[in-house]
């Protein structure tokens, strides 16, 4: 991945961390992240976004536009050629936010790895997410190749663990940091405090999903995460936009 834009994320001491240095101690994970601006990341929505009066793509231009800095594509409730459609708006959304600027900000599958490899093999520079039910991240490093970032959703001791002995998993989501209803069968939402003990725990780069808004962000600042995962905070927003420069100001506790 090339250099981009500024890298600012909290690393498990508290202290900032700045210019492409991720929260870990590895050196080689940090590197994975070098000129990606973790601090905000999006997960789309597509019932949501169609709710505001948006596709995904006008939400996600929008979004990158304000400053997110990673963005997931999710919806469970198509096929793999739509789903492939879907990403290549995306794509080009991400594109054209960024045109003209030095910014690299991953567009990354929610477990489609066949819909991945085939973007892949066009050319494109895609990533992957799964959770623990979905495609094993070692089939997903095999499959996919050395190059593309694999994160992983964890929540416990035994997933960190797993996460870690891999040696495939660059990146944890952990949550619900609130309860949700992004995700039916969501958990009850586990907390600032505790969402800090297992960020630290994880021993990998992590960013924390689940309830999080504006109001919200200023309380997992210090958490030791890289970033925050967003999901109806931007999706039904009047403006992704600003929401997306309000969220981003609010985690950082600064103008950006």
């Amino acid at each position: 991945m090339t250099a981009g834009s500024r890298h600012i994320a909290d690393n498990p001491n508290g202290a900032a961390v700045t210019d492409g240095a991720a929260a870990t101690d590895g050196a080689a994970a940090t590197d994975r992240f070098a000129g990606i601006d973790t601090r905000l990341y999006l997960v789309t929505d597509s019932a949501q976004c169609e709710a505001a009066g948006r596709s995904v793509a006008e939400t996600v231009q929008a979004a990158v536009a304000g400053g997110v800095g990673i963005v997931q594509v999710r919806d469970k409730d198509i096929d793999d050629a739509s789903f492939y459609s879907l990403t290549r708006q995306v794509i080009a959304a991400v594109d054209a936010a960024t045109r003209g600027t030095d910014r690299t900000v991953p567009v990354v599958l929610n477990d489609r790895v066949e819909v991945a490899l085939r973007l892949i093999d066009e050319g494109e520079n895609v990533h992957i997410h799964v959770g623990q039910t979905d495609t094993t991240v070692a089939e997903v490093r095999a499959v996919l190749g050395a190059e593309p970032l694999i994160g992983l959703s964890a929540a416990n001791s035994d997933e960190f663990a797993a996460a870690r002995d891999s040696g495939v998993v660059d990146l944890v989501g952990i949550g619900p940091v609130y309860d949700t209803s992004t995700k039916a069968d969501a958990p009850d939402g586990i907390g600032p405090d505790r969402l800090g003990e297992l960020a630290a725990e994880a021993g990998l780069p992590a960013v924390a999903i689940g309830g999080i808004t504006a109001d919200r962000a200023p309380d997992l600042h210090g958490r030791g995460l890289i970033g925050i995962c967003v999901v109806s905070a931007i999706c039904l927003a009047d403006d992704p936009k600003s929401a997306a420069e309000e969220l981003l100001a609010a985690f950082t506790g600064s103008d950006q």
